[in-house]
């Protein structure tokens, strides 16, 4: 069970990372602290994960066909990810690649599959 918990693990580990990464460039916040709105985002992010049907074996939420995010909060979460992303290179460069890795295999595995159905 451990291993098939594995990037749940890492995910539940870095989003908080993620934002608070965000908040210091956005928001301007000193040290380890995060904004009110930020705390919210990762209280919320780390909520919606702890509650994840697919825990086990899990990839990225934007690889999910199911989207358990508000809509508000879902804008949030992308635009953390959107700036924080490629500084995760210089902070944590094994999962920024790991990362990018399996965003272009699943975005070639969508178009095989796309293909295959037009077939």
């Amino acid at each position: 069970m451990r291993n098939k918990l594995k990037a749940w693990e890492k995910e539940n580990r870095l989003i908080p990372v993620m934002i608070k990464k965000h908040c210091r460039g956005k928001h301007k916040t000193k040290g380890g602290q995060v904004c009110p709105e930020c705390a919210e985002l990762t209280e919320y992010a780390l909520y919606r994960l702890k509650m994840c049907p697919f825990k086990e074996n899990k990839k990225f939420c934007s690889f999910c066909v199911i989207h358990c995010y508000k809509p508000e909060m879902r804008d949030k979460i992308k635009a953390v990810m959107k700036y924080s992303g490629p500084r995760m290179i210089f902070t944590h460069p094994i999962f920024a690649l790991s990362h990018v890795t399996q965003m272009i295999k699943y975005k070639k595995k969508r178009k095989r599959e796309a293909k295959n159905l037009d077939r």
